[in-house]
């Protein structure tokens, strides 16, 4: 009986899991440049560490995204990423172009060029994250 209870249990924490999971994409490497104030780019930078894609990935969920805008901004980005998203071992890669700007207060705006996404904005707490894993400080 007690086994039978524990397997009930680890299939209905199975079950949850896979229930509230909202995308079935993983995110398996991300190319971060940054864009020097000459408005040169540096040398890219490839992440493939698992732990740090997962912190980009769930910061993107809190993005706050217009898909209807042609926000245009008035000075060039601070940095270019593009992120793999993979689906299954037999899916092609999925690859997303996000051109990002942290502002003085400490939000974030970024264009991407998915068409589910658009233009959108992150407060400060998720800007501040996000520019210190992609800035490296």
């Amino acid at each position: 009986m007690k086994h039978l209870l524990k397997l009930f249990s680890f299939i209905l924490l199975v079950m949850i899991i896979v229930a509230c999971s909202d995308d079935s994409r993983y995110l398996i490497r991300a190319d971060v440049q940054i864009v020097n104030e000459d408005e040169s780019l540096e040398e890219e930078e490839m992440i493939l560490d698992i732990i740090t894609l997962d912190s980009i990935k769930s910061i993107m969920h809190e993005v706050d995204w217009e898909q209807e805008s042609d926000e245009e901004m008035v000075r060039k980005e601070d940095v270019l990423i593009t992120l793999f998203y993979k689906e299954d071992e037999d899916s092609p890669e999925q690859l997303f172009l996000y051109r990002i700007w942290f502002h003085e207060d400490q939000s974030v705006t970024i264009i991407s060029n998915n068409e589910e996404e658009g233009y959108g904005t992150l407060d400060e707490e998720y800007g501040i994250k996000l520019k210190n894993i992609l800035t490296n400080g």
